[in-house]
């Protein structure tokens, strides 16, 4: 049986030549690079790099192209809207007012009307907001409870007894009666709004 044929493997490549003292190394862009051997020669190519790109960029031309940050914008529009006006009709001074001697014209039965009419189902009116207090979407914020007892320096358990109290002069005992009125003068004045006949009435009396 005759033998089969010795299997030969491909011819190896040329192994890559080492650099030798003298070879230039390659600096040109699609050039030929010869070897200090004289035998071997390299078509070189130039290989851009995203890096090398953008470092070689002219300095300010990316900035410029920059948008604002929206977040940073949106912050100072929320800064702007939430700063308060000049002017609060929480800022007027009344009459008596330094040594607690305001004198008062409403019952205690008309300022608690106007209590619930401030914290009631028409507390969304513009003009029952809370001064240069404005809510995310820019609208005005309403009075609460809590906010109106820091106005008027009073604590809700206070608030609750006097809003309890009954007849026209239930409550009047309260702390809450003389700063709950002078309240509501306060902002009577700044919009300037007239007496009603029942103010007048009691004032001449």
């Amino acid at each position: 049986m005759p033998k089969a044929a010795r299997r030969t493997s491909a011819p190896r490549a040329a192994p890559y030549p080492a650099i030798k003292p003298g070879d230039k190394p390659p600096t040109l862009k699609n050039s030929v690079w010869t070897s200090a051997s004289g035998n071997v020669q390299y078509v070189l190519t130039e290989k851009t790099s995203p890096e090398l790109n953008s470092a070689s960029a002219p300095v300010g031309t990316e900035n410029s192209t920059k948008k604002p940050s929206t977040k940073k914008a949106s912050q100072k529009a929320a800064a702007q809207s939430t700063a308060k006006p000049a002017g609060s009709f929480l800022d007027i001074k009344l009459d008596g007012e330094d040594d607690n001697s305001i004198p008062i014209y409403d019952t205690c039965s008309t300022v608690r009307q106007k209590i619930n009419a401030l914290l009631g189902k028409d507390n969304h009116k513009p003009e029952n907001a809370m001064p240069g207090e404005f809510d995310k979407q820019g609208n005005p914020k309403p009075y609460t409870k809590a906010s109106f007892c820091r106005a008027i320096d009073s604590r809700p358990d206070m608030l609750a007894r006097f809003l309890k109290a009954k007849l026209m002069m239930g409550g009047a005992e309260s702390s809450v009666y003389p700063k709950a009125y002078a309240f509501f003068e306060k902002k009577r004045i700044f919009e300037g709004k007239k007496k009603t006949p029942g103010r007048l009435k009691v004032e001449a009396e």
